[in-house]
């Protein structure tokens, strides 16, 4: 049963943002007079339909429960009509193949603002640092506000969450993790210090009845440069578990500056501050100042953006796999995940599957504005093409024969990433 609710939230879901999406190219058209003959909700044959007597418009309900299209007099063969959308000057066209693209990313604000108003935010400045931590040895204090890591900019939590994600095990022994990254920190006063780090960890494994693997942190260290760029200060931390409780561990430690033993001896660590560099408790803010809503759900959606950009260019680049991307079926195993969750009351589950709904609406909104042929992105390269051509047009007919071909390829990629979640599934891996 659950499955099935899933499902239909997906579709729900997928068909709302795509409606908003064609909705703001009806209203940039209709804004500029240009002839929409129908305008429908889902696909497929249709269940209802009503024409306005004072445009002509259609509109439409159809059968299948995905999705809908804005559809000109162009889509006819009429491109010569003068209320066509291809006899429109170009920065009108411009602007009608904007919109979609548009109201995606306006849809992606309000509902990052309403998440925010309802369940508040987590900020980037440090609330707390725990005096046993690394974090402390090296003189990262509460209040100070992460500015970059590994190079990235951290406006807000999603920045942090996209920065971390890359950072990886440069070690491909199974028992060894080595890693190695920035962090920029910017303090009370302004001033901004860099931290460069690294990380070794070394682990036991024990094989189980079960078939599984437990794993036992061995031992840990951080060598830790702060301000490499001049005066620097070099710090080690090192770490070995002695004897691990359910709240606490009890460690060996040893802190060197610049090759200098500063302190041996034993520590009671959190056991949710062993192997971290204990730094990661950040403020929560709630709010009900409308300004400070807007600002911040702004900050929300423009890193939701960014995040597509870049997950994009890691794609390209080959930075992660095919395994890193999802199509309806994962986003559908994800949706089962928070609708099947015990313990987690109704209204956080809703404010997961808006959030949800907010990423994918932007993603929808960045992808749509790539120049590939198919997409609105396209259609504003024809645009500039024709601008560089002296006002001369792309013919209309080739212009819908290079967006068919577009179209069959993202059709294509859509059957591979189908593929590629069903065979995650089958093998039992994580869609998220």
């Amino acid at each position: 049963m659950s499955v099935f609710f899933s499902i239909l939230i997906m579709l729900a879901i997928l068909s709302v943002l795509t409606i908003v999406h064609e909705w703001g190219h009806f209203i940039a058209a209709r804004i500029f007079k240009v002839k929409v003959t129908e305008f429908a909700i889902f696909m497929g044959p249709k269940i209802f339909s009503r024409t306005s007597k004072k445009t002509g418009t259609v509109f439409s309900l159809r059968c299948l429960p995905l999705g809908g299209f804005c559809a000109f007099e162009d889509d006819n063969g009429n491109t010569d009509s003068p209320d066509s959308l291809n006899s429109q000057k170009w920065w009108k066209r411009a602007i009608i193949f904007s919109a979609g693209v548009i109201m995606n990313i306006v849809l992606a604000l309000v509902l990052c603002i309403i998440i925010i108003m309802i369940n508040g935010y987590s900020t980037t400045e440090i609330a707390k640092v725990d005096p046993m931590s690394t974090a402390a040895f090296v003189g990262i204090e509460a209040g100070d506000e992460l500015y970059s890591l590994d190079g990235m900019r951290t406006v807000t939590y999603t920045d942090e969450g996209l920065a971390s994600y890359m950072i990886k095990d440069r070690n491909p022994a199974e028992e060894i993790m080595d890693s190695a990254y920035t962090l920029v920190y910017k303090k009370a006063d302004g001033k901004k210090v860099k931290y460069n780090i690294k990380k070794h960890a070394e682990y036991e494994f024990e094989a189980l009845d079960s078939g599984e693997k437990k794993q036992t942190l061995v031992t840990y260290s951080y060598t830790v440069v702060k301000n490499p760029d001049g005066n620097s200060t070099e710090y080690v931390y090192k770490n070995t578990p002695v004897t691990i409780n359910e709240k606490d561990v009890v460690c060996d430690v040893q802190k060197i500056v610049d090759g200098k033993t500063v302190y041996e001896g034993q520590e009671t660590l959190d056991i949710y501050l062993v192997n971290t560099l204990g730094n990661s408790d950040f403020f929560y803010e709630k709010t009900f100042n409308p300004f400070k809503l807007i600002h911040r759900g702004f900050n929300e959606m423009v890193s939701m953006v960014k995040s597509v950009y870049i997950s994009l260019y890691w794609i390209i680049t080959g930075q992660v796999g095919l395994n890193a991307v999802s199509g309806p079926i994962g986003l559908t195993t994800v949706v089962e995940d928070v609708v099947s969750t015990e313990g987690v009351n109704l209204g956080i589950k809703a404010l997961q599957l808006v959030n949800m709904a907010a990423l994918i609406s932007a993603n929808l909104g960045v992808m749509n504005f790539l120049p590939f042929p198919g997409l609105d992105g396209c259609h504003l390269l024809f645009i500039v093409i024709e601008l560089l051509r002296g006002g001369k047009k792309i013919p209309p007919e080739k212009q819908g024969l290079i967006s068919m071909i577009g179209l069959g390829l993202l059709i294509l990629l859509a059957v591979v990433i189908m593929g590629a979640d069903i065979m995650r599934i089958i093998n039992g891996e994580s869609l998220i």
